[in-house]
């Protein structure tokens, strides 16, 4: 693991700085086609998937659809695939939000978020990266205080302990890059952006965020929680006995 990490380190080290298309062609080069992007459709997202259809149109692209996305966000995933002729991949939880509802009780967003999270979004995603070498994502060092660490490479451990390169093309873009870059390119984006929303994830625990709060300060607002887990250090995804009997029935 200690060769893997200073392996990252110098992945790292020499695409600092480096354009994010030439970031998306070296990923597919090296990792392709065992290479996946993920997007939630938020302004990053959007900018990735433009940068990659004009670079490596063959890249798959995938989403999490946890059963709580604002109409706002299917909608822009649809014109997202007109827009460009593909097809994103839907990843869904094992279990529908009835189902999770009738186990572990309604509204676990509210009593149990962490839980929540790791059952509808960490857990889809450890079942799609088992397949996969790598996965770029959107983050960026000024979207958070949690984020500011981030690398262009970095090492993911899955929950079958396989090391995954994780890209993030954008880590050293700012917010200001990104929406000029949708403007220029006259890109679409979640309409929701209109009416005070900075970062838009799930419906109960997204909402407009104060003017020169962090970008991700309407997620989860009024606790302590600012990631969902998926990309933080892996979180342990319990699921009960009665769970995984629904899920398989």
């Amino acid at each position: 693991m200690e060769t893997d990490r200073r392996t990252f380190g110098r992945l790292a080290d020499k695409l600092e700085g480096a354009p994010p298309d030439e970031i998306l062609a070296w990923a597919w080069r090296d990792l392709g086609p065992a290479l996946a992007m993920s997007t939630a459709f938020g302004p990053s997202g959007v900018v990735l998937v433009d940068m990659a259809q004009r670079v490596v149109p063959q890249l798959p692209v995938f989403t999490i659809d946890t059963g709580y996305l604002f109409s706002e966000t299917l909608a822009l995933k649809k014109r997202i695939e007109a827009r460009y002729n593909i097809q994103i991949e839907s990843l869904r939880p094992r279990l529908s939000v009835p189902e999770q509802d009738s186990v572990c009780g309604p509204d676990l967003y509210n009593r149990d978020p962490d839980r929540c999270c790791a059952m509808r979004k960490v857990e889809p995603l450890q079942r799609k990266l088992a397949s996969l070498n790598g996965w770029i994502a959107g983050l960026r060092r000024d979207q958070s205080g949690t984020r500011a660490g981030v690398r262009v490479v970095e090492g993911y451990q899955t929950s079958g302990g396989r090391d995954v390169t994780k890209i993030n093309p954008l880590a050293a873009w700012t917010r200001k890059q990104v929406w000029d870059y949708i403007i220029e390119n006259d890109l679409p984006y979640n309409s929701l952006m209109d009416q005070g929303y900075s970062s838009i994830g799930c419906r109960p625990c997204t909402q407009p965020a104060a003017p020169g709060a962090d970008e991700r300060a309407g997620r989860w607002a009024g606790t302590c929680k600012s990631e969902c887990g998926m990309h933080v250090p892996l979180m342990e995804v319990e699921i009960p006995e009665a769970e995984g009997q629904l899920a398989a029935g």
